[in-house]
């Protein structure tokens, strides 16, 4: 299975136990692949950067980003750039239009978020968005 993951979950996973980590893991085990938007990447670096430079975790959940990257696929923006207007008038916050835009260009199986948007925004489209539970369900993943 191959879905796209928002910045949030990815934060989540890096620097705090629970489900996000446990989906992270999964990944580098090569249970689910985890694509990143060169946009949620972007995102991902400058939170750290902001938020979290002087947590205690820091160098260990940078060496698990570079993991989880490695382990799953980085989409180019060029390859879902056109497709972020129309996601972008379709969001309250059109910052998450890349992952949706995104999920969209390479066909993912789905998005995994906790964004409110997203999740009430797929009751009503052809993109599966599961929360990092219901996927971990899914991929009969949970301990």
């Amino acid at each position: 299975m191959r879905v796209v993951v928002d910045a949030n979950t990815v934060l989540s996973g890096l620097f705090f136990a629970g489900n996000e980590r446990r989906l992270l893991v999964a990944s580098l085990r090569g249970d689910v692949t985890l694509l990143y938007a060169e946009d949620v990447v972007d995102q991902v670096y400058e939170v750290i950067e902001r938020i979290f430079q002087d947590h205690p975790d820091l160098s260990e959940a940078l060496r698990r980003l570079e993991s989880i990257l490695t382990a799953g696929g980085l989409v180019a923006r060029s390859t879902y750039a056109e497709k972020i207007p129309m996601w972008s008038r379709r969001l309250r916050d059109p910052e998450d239009a890349p992952v949706l835009a995104c999920a969209a260009a390479v066909q993912a199986d789905g998005v995994v978020t906790g964004d409110r948007d997203i999740l009430e925004l797929a009751e009503r489209d052809d993109i599966p968005v599961y929360r990092t539970r219901e996927l971990l369900d899914l991929l009969s993943l949970q301990p």
